[in-house]
């Protein structure tokens, strides 16, 4: 039987992160325990499904990197989130490894040297050298042998094209282009490299093929602009054809758009690149388009979306952290200074690159099951509670406390486990889940679910989950207890704040004078340190 394909998209969020960490960590618990139960002979639903394609954007595409590595590898799934030194990439990295005060050392701070980032970057480099390294592999059958995988970048160099081809140069007539990506390919050792622009991920063999430069991009794409430091990528000139505002799946252009400049497609060159969400927050055409185009390849290059003919989809992750809400006694005069405008600029052009607007209405309709999304939820919270602790400050504050993201690793478990169980389903006479029935019914018996309430069935069918939950996966998994950070631990880090703040203004400003340098110092020491523990105590959960 064909399996159902299904692809991943991960949308930016920070800190938040360890949501979508979570989700896919639940997820894999999942997929293993069913194809236990299935090697067990269990009266389960006995269909297949192939996980084809990760996309990502910021803290998405480092969770996408992260995910290369975890399926190809045992690890221990994590209840438990008082938990240290497990062998779970995902916890270790978004709850245990990253933290506030690792983000405030000075070991990046070098005199002479140009400041990178408001914030020491040096652990996301060590985050990376551990979580991207691959090691011992462990072949699971619902990974597919072509397993790929898409982040986005912000290539700050930009891309050249000349909108006028017999006056190249002109500069009212030339554009540069940001959006950028790396397109990455497993591949079993011995197998041949996979067809340009993918870069090779050789199963279990750290160092070699693209794992080395994996690990760059992933920390490109999560590199939020000022705070973290930018990363500088080496491209292939070849990677650009077609143009990245294409995938090599869409309709090319015609003729095919190149870039206006002197290299040949052998050559290479050097790109500054910060966080992939400044550009492309949530990627859901790249895995929609490389879905699209495996056989059978439908007629129209949309995914089946019709309950009874959908053999593939596409599940964001969005954690989506903003707190925002609808303020009926906005004032747009009092918002129109420069402070505040340039205040809510980066927040407002992040969350327009992750606004799906057609993805999102067609989810909404609950009609659709070529696409679906996970997202932040807790019934047990009052209304208009964000579900999330890590959407703080910006959804920097998961960054801040580590019982904050212990929380929303604990929620993504949650919510995956809700989704897999009622709305992830297909009814049982879809030629993906059909096959996989047993002619006695007891699967049916044990797994059938009645149709969403969105559908109407005029045959009645029996509705089935795509992913059934088996074994430990089946054992609830309750909601998670709200964390809080001491007045002490907030105190440690206002400190540290202050510390960092002190060693970078001499930095940023090497011309300032001494006295001046002094003056900055005193001020804080005596009035800012207060103030900003007042602030942080009325941002943070």
């Amino acid at each position: 039987m064909a399996p159902f394909k299904i692809g991943i998209n991960m949308a930016g969020a920070i800190s938040a992160g360890a949501y979508t960490a979570g989700v896919l960590d639940f997820l894999i618990q999942a997929l293993d325990e069913w194809e236990a139960a299935k090697q067990r002979a269990d009266a389960v639903p006995r269909h297949q499904v192939s996980l084809e394609v990760f996309s990502g954007a910021s803290a998405g595409g480092m969770c996408a990197a992260i995910s290369a590595v975890q399926v190809q590898q045992d690890f221990d799934h994590i209840s438990d989130t008082t938990l240290t030194g497990t062998n779970n990439r995902f916890y270790e990295s978004w709850v245990n490894r990253i933290d506030i005060r690792e983000l405030l050392q000075t070991a990046d701070l070098e005199k002479g040297q140009p400041v990178l980032s408001l914030l020491d970057s040096t652990i996301i480099g060590d985050i990376a050298q551990y979580a991207l390294t691959p090691g011992p592999v462990k072949t699971r059958p619902y990974i597919s042998p072509n397993l790929t995988l898409f982040l986005t970048l912000t290539n700050l160099r930009g891309i050249p094209y000349s909108l006028n081809g017999e006056a190249p140069g002109s500069l009212e007539e030339s554009t540069e282009y940001y959006g950028d990506r790396l397109r990455f390919q497993t591949v079993k050792p011995g197998d041949p490299a996979p067809a340009p622009p993918a870069k090779p991920l050789p199963a279990g063999s750290a160092g070699q093929g693209a794992w080395p430069l994996l690990q760059q991009a992933a920390m490109a794409t999560g590199a939020f602009p000022v705070f973290l430091a930018p990363r500088i990528l080496t491209r292939d000139a070849a990677d650009y054809t077609p143009p990245m505002w294409e995938t090599a799946e869409s309709t090319p252009s015609v003729p095919p758009v190149q870039p206006d400049w002197t290299l040949k497609t052998t050559d290479s060159w050097r790109t500054l690149n910060v966080d992939g969400g400044v550009i492309d927050n949530d990627p859901f055409d790249l895995a929609h388009d490389y879905l699209a185009a495996l056989n059978p390849v439908p007629g129209d290059g949309q995914n089946p979306r019709e309950a009874l003919l959908a053999d593939r989809a596409v599940i964001t992750v969005a954690p989506f952290p903003a707190q925002d809400r609808f303020n009926p006694g906005y004032d747009p005069a009092a918002q129109a200074g420069v402070m505040t405008a340039v205040g809510t600029l980066v927040s407002a052009l992040i969350s327009q690159s992750r606004f799906f607007g057609e993805s999102l209405a067609l989810i909404m309709t609950g009609t659709v099951f070529s696409r679906f999304v996970i997202a932040p939820s807790d019934t047990t919270l009052p209304p208009r509670t964000p579900a999330l602790q890590c959407g703080a400050l910006g959804a920097f504050g998961g960054f801040f406390e580590r019982g904050y993201r212990a929380h929303d690793y604990a929620l993504g478990r949650r919510n995956c486990q809700q989704f897999l169980r009622a709305q992830f389903i297909l009814p049982q006479g879809n030629p993906a889940i059909a096959p996989g029935l047993d002619p006695e019914g007891k699967a049916l018996a044990a797994f059938g679910l009645n149709p969403p309430n969105t559908v109407v069935d005029p045959q009645n069918q029996r509705w089935i989950p795509l992913i059934p939950l088996c074994g430990t996966a089946a054992v609830e998994v309750p909601e998670p207890a709200r964390a809080s950070m001491s007045d002490t631990d907030l105190d440690d880090v206002v400190d540290l704040i202050v510390k960092r703040f002190k060693a970078v203004i001499p930095l940023l400003l090497p011309k300032l004078p001494s006295i001046a340098v002094h003056a900055v110092d005193f001020f804080v020491a005596l009035h800012e340190k207060g103030e900003l523990k007042k602030y942080l105590r009325t941002q943070l959960p």
